[in-house]
Order: structure tokens, then sequence, then C-alpha cells
């Protein structure tokens, strides 16, 4: 088992630090469009990328809705915040950030409340009724919050790509941000880029 580190959670805290936009598989690389664009489980894909997989669950709990995520959930003041480390091989792959509203909290065929550490991405995709919006894709300078995390984690400088997209089941809206750090095959490509 994989010895995480000790992360401040949350780590995103201020908005503003990603441009979030639509985009087409015409403006990547076949590797960026392979992980960007995907529309499958990002869990699933994971698992068939290593051995070992693992949840480094940072935090989840009520935390103010930044504003550009008030465009997916709402003009919410707070809600619940959920972020993690997904762990390829002893190696960190992506940060991801899910949001929702407290009655997605309470929903019981969700049961959010009781993920811990299991995948958020894989529970939804079980889901019945999913659906998911369009994929909005960002670049995260090293000077992020995100970026430095990357850097905290023991690896160089380097612009950073994520993604995010809305998932609704059972009524209620998740939104999850998924970023490519570490050892990823998408933030070695941007190394010193």
């Amino acid at each position: 088992m994989t010895s995480f580190p000790d992360i401040t959670f949350p780590v995103v805290t201020t908005g503003g630090e990603a441009a979030w936009q639509h985009t087409s598989s015409e403006h990547w690389s076949r590797l960026a469009s392979d992980w960007l664009l995907d529309p499958s489980s990002l869990t699933a894909k994971l698992k068939e990328q290593c051995q070992q997989f693992q949840v480094q669950l940072l935090g989840q709990r009520e935390a103010p809705l930044l504003a550009d995520e008030q465009a997916w959930l709402g003009p919410q003041k707070s809600c619940i915040v959920r972020e993690v480390i997904l762990w390829c091989d002893g190696q960190p792959w992506v940060f991801a950030r899910s949001v929702f509203p407290f009655s997605a909290l309470a929903q019981q065929q969700l049961r959010l409340e009781d993920l811990g550490t299991k995948p958020l991405g894989e529970h939804l995709f079980k889901q019945p009724d999913l659906t998911r919006s369009a994929v909005e894709v960002s670049s995260f300078d090293p000077h992020t919050k995100v970026g430095q995390l990357h850097q905290q984690l023991g690896f160089p400088s380097a612009t950073l790509w994520g993604r995010r997209s809305r998932f609704t089941a059972a009524g209620q809206h998740v939104l999850v941000a998924e970023v490519f750090i570490g050892a990823s095959p998408l933030a070695q490509e941007y190394v010193n880029d």
C-alpha cells in the first residue's frame, strides 16, 4: 500500500485559476484527446493502466461554491466539496475535485456520504439514470494551486490539463473536475512545455 503524503484540504480554495472551455478533438494530440475527451469512466481507464489503483481522500465537507461552479450547480452559497488524488502503482495521476449540493448528499440512491476512499466516478457510472454534460477543458499553470500540488508531490514544473463535466443521476447534479498530474502520461507530455 502507498504511504500517502499529507496534503492540505481543500486544495482549490479560490476560483479564477482555470479557464474552462468546450473543445473538440482536432485541437489536441492523440494522447491528450484520449485522456481529456474520453466519455467513459476515468476510474475504469486508470485501472486498466496499472496493477494497483488507490484513492487518497483529501477531504469531503461543506465549503463555499466557487463562482465558476455556480454556472453548473446554481446560485448556492455552499455545497459539499470532495477532493481526492487517484494513484496508479504508487504514483499520483489525477487530482479530482467534485462538488455537489446537500440534496445530493442526502439522496439515498447516490449514497455519496458513504464513499470514503471508493472512487466517485466508478460509483456514478453504476447509476442507471446517469447522464453527463459536454466536457470542458482547462490548462493549469505551475503557479496555480493544482500546479503547486503537482510540484509538492515531487514532479517538475509543468502545464497541466484537466477536464470537468456535470453528472446527473437521481435528479441530482455532481460537478466533477479531473486534472492530470504527477506520473500521468498527459502531465508528462507537458513537462517544461
